[in-house]
């Protein structure tokens, strides 16, 4: 199926049949998971699935719709039926394609051929052997939730009436454990994966079988903790869900509707100096870039909090156009099914300077996060709450697990006090952050 083609000719028959301005997005989708428990296959899929998303405007009127069949009558009725759908739609003047046209691609290295010809009976095996290690490697492991591997080949095109003609074919892979520690009232899970673009950058199945069981097993006989605010220091791998809440609280059409306690912030301090936070998708291999956005901009890093200011807010193109903002839009787009929306594609924290230890040294008294349960953040009020389980630090070390604490307070309050930044990014996806403290956030444990 040659996409270029197919897009093109689907855009010029759109404006042919009425449309003032016209988008197509094409999806093509290969994908393959399998699921194991104890040794034995629980689920197995394969999939291939293809779709079309369209979007025509006709005076500032929106139609959209979509279609999985591709034959040249199903895609006629679907331009058709779209175009009928934007002339009986509110016009709103914001509506309509971005104001840039087609621009050249950099080649990020996002595809490998070699995962399609890897047998089935590979993956299944290493999903299997990823569960068979961490189970043997402690008698303390004592049930598993099982091992998993996935792939998926994905080949998309975006073209659109201003000149965009874009195609892009990216693919992704990898495999996990999640297994329990402990009996009775004290069991704890853990689990730990690889995910990447190219097969063979996968971490060894017996590293990440290992990781799996350090992180069930730290985490038995957890001790209470009285209420008390003290320092503490959100792990790295536990960091993202942090900065999810604050970034969906960065929306630009919340902003606009002033729905967000950051509405008023802009070009100010939201955060210590030490943070810079930033959406870049550019980086060739990594698992969250991505050559092009979900209306066809070329990806490019945008700063989105620097050096603790917030520079901008997150808008697609019609909602920076409502809203009068002159800011490079991030647009993404979760299939054909939908439309593009303001977001962000991959989010990384810059590094800091210390080393992690740094961290916890000269805390006497202190919580050391290891995971978040949810985001915490509000997006309304700014009011943070949230659970976690990590290690309870005494005299700058872990002294023993905690589990069923509640971090809370402002989310303001949070990010103004972050003290220290670690040196140990790890970028694994599409969230990206080094260990930080926070000087002071109140920890509620049980009643004194």
């Amino acid at each position: 199926m040659d996409f270029k083609l197919l897009g093109e000719d689907i855009i010029q028959k759109a404006k042919k049949w009425g449309a003032d301005e016209a988008e197509a997005y094409l999806e093509n989708v290969k994908s393959f998971e399998v699921s194991v428990r104890k040794g034995e296959v629980e689920t197995l899929q394969k999939s291939v699935s293809k779709g079309l998303g369209l979007r025509v405007f006709i005076n500032k009127q929106l139609g959209f719709s979509y279609a999985s069949d591709f034959s040249a009558a199903a895609l006629d009725e679907t331009i058709k039926k779209t175009i009928d759908l934007a002339r009986i739609t509110e016009t709103k003047p914001w509506q309509g394609l971005p104001d840039f046209g087609g621009q050249p691609l950099a080649d990020l290295d996002l595809f490998d051929p070699e995962i399609e010809n890897v047998p089935d009976k590979k993956k299944i095996a290493t999903a299997l052997e990823v569960e068979k290690i961490a189970l043997a490697a402690d008698k303390r492991i004592t049930n598993s939730e099982g091992g998993t591997f996935s792939n998926s080949e994905r080949e998309i095109g975006l073209f659109n009436s201003k000149g965009i003609s874009h195609t892009s074919k990216q693919t992704n892979c990898g495999f996990g454990v999640y297994i329990i520690a402990g009996e009775g009232d004290d069991m704890h899970g853990g689990g730990w994966s690889s995910s990447k673009r190219f097969l063979k950058e996968l971490a060894p199945v017996e590293d990440v079988a290992k990781i799996a069981v350090k992180r069930a097993l730290e985490q038995l006989g957890p001790k209470p903790v009285t209420t008390k605010k003290v320092p503490v220091v959100f792990d790295r791998y536990a960091a993202p869900a942090f900065w999810m809440g604050v970034l969906f609280a960065l929306d630009g059409d919340s902003a606009f509707r002033k729905t967000t306690f950051m509405s008023d912030l802009l070009g100010k301090e939201i955060a210590a100096p030490l943070i810079t936070l930033g959406d870049d998708p550019t980086l060739p291999r990594l698992v969250g870039s991505a050559q092009f956005d979900g209306e066809g901009n070329i990806t490019r890093k945008n700063i989105i909090v620097e050096k603790g200011v917030l520079k901008m807010f997150l808008y697609d193109s019609q909602t920076a156009r409502k809203a009068g903002a002159k800011v490079n839009t991030i647009a993404r787009r979760m299939g054909y099914r939908t439309g593009p929306f303001a977001g962000f594609m991959c989010v990384i924290v810059e590094n800091g300077k210390v080393r992690f230890d740094s961290l916890l040294k000269d805390v006497k008294e202190g919580l050391y996060v290891k995971g978040l349960r949810g985001m915490g953040t509000d997006r309304t009020t700014g009011s943070f709450s949230v659970g976690a389980n990590g290690f309870w630090i005494v005299d700058g070390a872990p002294a023993f697990p905690v589990d069923g604490v509640t971090l809370g307070g402002t989310t303001l309050e949070i990010l103004k006090k972050i003290d220290k930044v670690a040196d140990d990014l790890d970028l694994r996806g599409s969230f990206n952050s080094p260990s930080f403290r926070v000087a002071e956030i109140t920890v509620g444990g049980k009643k004194t």
